[in-house]
């Protein structure tokens, strides 16, 4: 699968810039700022490392030229192309998705009330996340930054 393949399957073409993608960037770091936060709860702490998450996911598309289209199912969309999108490792997915789980389990059943432990796991992937986004960037972007 390409991200190609994806067009008109949830993915729009549509042409990015560097302003919007530094955008993007000021706001992730904000969320992670945020989130490192022990002055706020566990569960709105986990729950902004997830929005960062999310942004990173939809930068990432948003540099490949494309956006999520109006359907549902963006947050899953813009986890699972990673790979495809910033070269992303396959494995590391499984956790994105993990991470989504349990945010939508908060969010819809009340289920979820997130540990230290997993507000610790959720910032440090993410913080990597954002780390290889940047990284990707330099190397394949650099006029986007």
């Amino acid at each position: 699968m390409t991200l190609d393949n994806l067009i008109g399957k949830g993915l729009l073409h549509e042409p990015t810039s560097a302003t919007e993608i530094r955008r993007f960037l000021a706001k992730i770091a904000i969320k992670l700022n945020d989130a490192r936060s022990e002055q706020i709860s566990l569960d709105t702490r986990f729950d902004i490392a997830y929005e960062a998450l999310l942004q990173i996911g939809l930068t990432a598309l948003r540099v490949n030229g494309l956006r999520p289209d109006s359907r549902g199912g963006h947050h899953l969309l813009a986890l699972q192309t990673l790979n495809k999108s910033i070269g992303y490792p396959q494995d590391g997915l499984r956790l994105l998705d993990e991470f989504r789980r349990q945010r939508a389990a908060g969010l819809y059943d009340g289920s979820f009330d997130p540990s230290d432990a997993e507000v610790q796991a959720i910032l440090e992937t993410v913080t990597d996340l954002k780390r290889h986004l940047e990284g990707w960037l330099r190397v394949r972007h650099p006029e986007l930054l």
